[in-house]
């Protein structure tokens, strides 16, 4: 291991890159973990998809145990323990034979001790993560193996977070959360003197575990590997944590403690022993008899006396020898007679393990010494034991760098402060950009001069976000992110994102009470709304910091040259971590948008990275908030999306797994890429206008990416996965081309029994119809005949594309260990979907270049769609669109007949006479006539309004067509009544204006044209008159242009009407008519209709819709020859 910083007192850790001859070499040898050690094992290698991490096969050599327990360990199966022996040939046991049989298993202990020395940090961590979900004990003290030296593996255990309820919150069903480290508890330690016959383990896996199920939290003897030799595990100190579930008759203990155990005898791990005295409320001794160094050493430590207890096992009588060591300990620490424990040879181990309870829930009364494994170091530091974390210390710094400017601010604070361009500027532009798509809000205003106001708007806020400088917090993290040292940029990572995670948690419980309260004393809704969107926006993790990332470059690259060129190498850290295994921001939940330009830049750096080799195999998860979706994919492919429950995913993730050499003939690609969404229907965000809107758009994205689509549903809200499917489904049908038929399977979540499957086929039949039925509903809406079923739109096998899973948990949190069931049901989907990417795919797999261009021409179409993405299922649109036609009907019919009126009105105010202009009488009638039609007018349109809205509450009333799924829309058709109306009032009244302004014209130029007429004449003789007068007679040229002059004085006050913009008005018609259909994206292109109709109609390959496209395309990959040449004719002419 590296040793740490110079200056650090006592904490250098162990040298340990010479292996001398001894027990550690002689076991990595036989393990084959030699070029592993020391800490060169990586997590990042065990994730590689290859045939070893799909293959179930039982092991066949010492040398392939620490794998197998490694990979079933990374999936949280709990029998990754029993693989420490050989299968034995029992036909060939011979009874005589004294045969070792060392060759053939290793004890469990050593096992695990020797991954851990052979792990890097961080593989360390997620192993104690992962043991930690089994309720495995993990290594507090771990040994080096090469002498007395052990670590203290504080660092390790960082990583574990636990939740509880403690007996004073039983009431108020509250919860603590935090990080194990940090956590104030009693320690109590259990050891042994060199003569002990009871296991310690047996009992404390008994004292720790419920009376219904007793788990194997600590190994022992009667266990796979339990009872083989150990090696180097001596001196080994595991730990475990007891923590309460609030059940005041179910739990072991009120409150949380730490129980240790030390492996071997005290006399051959002083050091360790001496450590735990110094830090433990309590101390349990095991032992059969006293020897004198063992006595010596007790007696030595006479700082214990208050933490002692002595448990003897006594089998018939007790020695004399043994009674007088045991009494002079006793003496010696003045110890009561409580402190001392004998399992009587008529006393089982159940019932001694309920003795050993009382006394700890004894001790815990009596004693208030609490101790951190965080505050464990100083101990270390002075007593000689190593601490792991000794190494981390720089980048440690660096993250508390970061986080300093927090403070007492809140979370929403700092984003504010410290990442601003990722707030409201982003929010706003990622609006902009779907209203250039969709136009929802353009109203009157022609469409090319709304769309350059967008466009200006656009960049007036990049121009806003670059004038904000990079801040402390963020040119922080981006100055460790380019630092060329992977493991300190790890480091640094991986501290920033607990320092983060811990600060959420603090801010996140604060708020959470406080709503609790609010909610209790009947505050307002508003308050409340307030709080929750508070509760939203408390979350801090690196995510943010690499958005913010993001949209530095973004804005940089429409800001000033030398601001482009300084942020050019941002894409390639971002693919540097993408490598790495960290998950990347494809879609932001916040602002439910894709930064295009940062995603595609950092993908393409990620294409250049491996050489342009980078063809991808695509794997999502879909579903409901709070499934388990991060912790599926976290079991299933042993990766690492965030999943505590102050972290709920937002938006969409994703991560890049390596595919082997061995693995890439067959899927023929080079990595798979997984997809991590947020949970739909989150009551946290269901009171946001655009929740739904927003789920149906990031169900339509992530499916439309994938190859495969892992839905994955808990019973209890099967209903509203099936709305986001059908509105998926919907929208492929509306988009010109969905490209790719993803495969789609149903994983059901807590569902056990052997049973389930066959059970469930009403269920299943059930969902398939109902699919069935809404995607029929959908493509009659959307005008698709080739479109019947479900399984036309998505690949989906209702026999083999289901999958029952039962519960993670096997009994009551905190102190159940994860289900095997669920490990294995898991991996056995795994296995399937590796081989469904083997054989369903017709074409090649994308390189990123191409998954780009498809992220991007899909995200476009998501943009565009301005009408489904709204609704809750289908028939909510269905019934919504039958209303809408009604409407439509309906208003045709008002306006039909205001317009049959309004032409005999325009008939009637055209013929009446009026002789003159100048008769002011006669205007005056004419006035009153049109005033009077404008009353009629009025009156009519109220009866044609109410009417209207008498029809729309008779529709209301009807109990067909699904009309009470649009109840809430309700009052939005009655606005829309009246406003039609409105329309209809205001344009039958500019009608009979200019109905009386055209009378009126007409008059006064039948007056102009008389009065005209007598001055042209006056003026033609005159001017003749002129001409005879002066005897100069005037040419032709001279007329005309004297006329001419004469004739523009006369007409210059004679004004014609205002020329009307038809084919606008027209358009905009259109528009509206047309709003519910999916042609919002051609309407962008039309910039006048008088373009169009001129030209005959040609059919084109656009008029060809998708899935008669795609129907061929497997036409041609079809048995019979006729289908195929009928599609080699088809693709030939279109």
């Amino acid at each position: 291991m590296a040793s740490h910083p110079e200056g650090e007192k006592m904490n250098h850790c162990p040298e340990a890159s010479k292996l001398n001859p001894g027990p550690l070499k002689t076991l990595l040898h036989k393990l084959g973990l030699e070029k592993q050690y020391p800490n060169k094992l990586t997590l990042r290698s065990l994730l590689e998809i290859n045939k070893d991490s799909i293959s179930d096969d039982a092991v066949d050599s010492l040398k392939a145990v620490p794998w197998y327990f490694l990979k079933k360990l990374l999936i949280v199966n709990a029998k990754c323990r029993s693989c420490t022996c050989l299968p034995e040939n029992e036909s060939s046991i011979d009874l005589d034979s004294d045969q070792n049989t060392e060759d053939n298993e290793v004890n469990l202990l050593d096992l695990i001790t020797a991954l851990f020395l052979c792990a890097d940090s961080f593989l360390q961590q997620e192993m104690a993560l992962k043991m930690s979900m089994c309720q495995f004990a993990v290594p507090l003290l771990l040994p080096q193996g090469t002498g007395s030296q052990s670590t203290l593996m504080l660092w390790a255990l960082r990583g574990i977070l636990k939740e509880w309820r403690p007996h004073a919150l039983s009431e108020s069903k509250g919860f603590e959360e935090g990080n194990i480290v940090l956590l104030q508890m009693p320690l109590i330690s259990f050891v042994r003197l060199q003569a002990c016959s009871m296991s310690k383990s047996r009992l404390l896996n008994h004292v720790l575990s419920n009376d219904q199920q007793n788990h194997n939290i600590f190994a022992h003897k009667d266990m796979d590997g339990g009872a083989a030799p150990r090696t180097i595990s001596g001196g080994l100190v595991e730990a475990c944590w007891y923590l309460p579930c609030g059940n005041r008759n179910g739990d072991n203990f009120p409150e949380p403690l730490t129980v240790a155990n030390l492996r071997g005898d005290i006399c051959a791990s002083q050091a360790q022993f001496i450590f735990l005295t110094q830090v433990s409320t309590a101390i349990f001794v095991f032992l059969d008899s006293v020897d004198e160094d063992e006595r010596k050493l007790l007696l030595s430590l006479g700082h214990m006396g208050s933490k002692l207890f002595l448990v003897v096992n006594s089998k018939g009588e007790v020695s004399r020898n043994v009674r007088t060591s045991v009494k002079e300990i006793m003496d010696a620490f003045k110890l009561k007679s409580n402190r001392l424990l004998m399992q009587r040879p008529n006393v089982n181990r159940a019932r001694f393990s309920r003795q050993i309870t009382k006394a700890m829930k004894d001790i815990l009364k009596e004693s208030t010494l609490k101790i951190s494994i965080e505050s464990m170091s100083n101990e270390a530091i002075e007593l000689g034991p190593f601490v792991d974390e000794c190494k981390t210390e720089a980048s440690k710094s660096a993250a508390e760098e970061i986080l300093k400017g927090i403070g007492d601010q809140s979370i929403v604070d700092y984003k504010r402060n410290q990442l601003p361009l990722q707030g409201e500027h982003w929010k706003q532009l990622a609006k902009i950009e779907k209203e250039e798509c969709r136009l929802k809000y353009s109203g009157e205003n022609r469409l090319e001069e709304y769309r350059a106001k967008l466009q200006e708007d656009k960049l007036k806020i990049r121009r806003e976000q670059n004038k904000y400088k990079t801040t402390t917090a963020m040119a922080s993290f981006l100055g460790f992110l380019a630092t060329t040292d992977k493991q300190e940029k790890a480091l640094f990572l991986k501290w920033l994102q607990l320092k983060l995670d811990m600060r959420s948690r603090k801010d996140l419980s604060s708020l959470r009470n406080r709503f609790k309260e609010q909610s209790l004393e009947k505050q307002d809704n508003k308050c409340l709304e307030e709080l929750d969107q508070c509760i939203l926006e408390s979350s801090l993790g690196i995510e943010h910091f690499m958005r913010e990332m993001g949209q530095i470059y973004e804005a940089s690259r429409l800001g000033n040259p030398q601001a482009s060129a300084e942020h050019c190498p941002l894409p390639a850290l971002a693919a540097e971590l993408l490598l790495d295994g960290y998950p990347f921001e494809l879609l932001d939940g916040d602002a439910s948008n894709i930064p295009e330009k940062w995603v595609t830049d950092v993908l393409m750096e990620l294409h250049g990275k491996v050489g342009e080799k980078s063809k991808l195999l695509v794997v999502t998860v879909l579903g409901v908030q709070s499934t388990g979706k991060s912790t599926l994919l976290n079991t299933m492919f042993g990766v690492q999306f965030p999943v505590s429950s102050g972290r709920c995913t937002r938006g969409a993730f994703m991560l890049f797994l390596r595919v082997g050499e061995d693995m890439r003939k067959d899927l023929r690609c080079d990595f798979i890429l997984l997809i991590d969404t947020e949970g739909l229907k989150s009551p946290s965000l269901a009171q946001l206008d655009e929740s739904c809107e927003h789920d149906n758009e990031l169900a339509t994205l992530v499916i439309g990416l994938s190859d495969i689509t892992i839905i994955n549903i808990a019973m209890e809200n099967s209903t509203e996965m099936n709305d986001v499917l059908q509105i998926a489904v919907h929208a492929f049908l509306r988009m010109k081309e969905v490209g790719k038929m993803p495969v789609c399977h149903f994983v059901h979540q807590n569902v056990a029994g052997v049973s389930a499957h066959n059970k469930n086929v009403t269920d299943r039949k059930y969902i398939l119809d109902r699919l069935n039925e809404m995607t029929q509903i959908a493509a009659e809406m959307e005008k698709r005949p080739s479109v019947n079923r479900f399984t036309d739109v998505l690949d989906y096998d209702a026999d083999k594309n289901n999958w029952y899973i039962p519960g993670l948990w096997h009994g009551t949190p905190p102190m159940a260990p994860v289900n095997t069931g669920y490990s294995e049901a898991v991996s056995d989907l795994k296995k399937n979907l590796i081989e469904v990417l083997k054989t369903c795919r017709y074409e090649e797999p994308s390189q990123i270049p191409e998954f780009i261009e498809w992220m991007k021409s899909l995200w476009k179409a998501v943009k565009y769609e301005n009408f489904i993405f709204s609704f809750r299922n289908t028939l909510v649109a269905q019934a919504y669109d039958n209303l809408w036609k009604e409407m439509t009907a309906w208003e045709w019919e008002s306006r039909k007949k205001i317009y049959t009126w309004q032409k005999k009105a325009d008939l009637q105010i055209s013929n009446l006479e009026v002789n003159s202009f100048e008769n002011q009488a006669e205007i005056q009638d004419l006035q009153k006539l049109a005033e009077s039609f404008k009353s009629k007018a009025l009156k009519m349109v109220a009866t044609l309004e109410e009417e209207m809205t008498e029809k729309l509450d008779a529709y209301y009333k009807r109990k067909d067509r699904n009309v009470s799924l649009i109840e809430k829309n309700k009052i939005d058709f009655f606005h829309h009544i009246r406003d039609v109306h409105r329309d209809i009032l205001n344009t039958e009244n500019n009608k009979l204006d200019m109905a009386l302004k055209l009378k009126i014209s007409t008059i006064e130029a039948d007056d102009i044209h008389r009065k005209q007429k007598v001055r042209i004449e006056q003026k033609v003789l005159q001017l003749l008159q002129n001409s005879n007068d002066s005897k100069t007679p005037l040419s032709d040229e001279q007329l005309e242009d004297e006329f001419g002059k004469m004739w523009s004085r006369e007409v210059v006050k004679i004004s014609g009407l205002e020329e009307q913009d038809i084919p606008s008005y027209v358009f905009k018609q259109l528009r509206g008519d047309f709003s519910n259909r999916n042609v919002n994206e051609e309407f962008q292109n039309v910039e006048t209709l008088t373009d169009y109709g001129i030209e005959l109609f040609k059919a084109r390959d656009r008029h060809i819709c998708t899935m008669t496209k795609f129907k061929l395309k497997m036409m041609m990959f079809g048995k019979k020859k006729s289908e195929r040449k009928f599609a080699e004719i088809f693709r030939e002419r279109y």
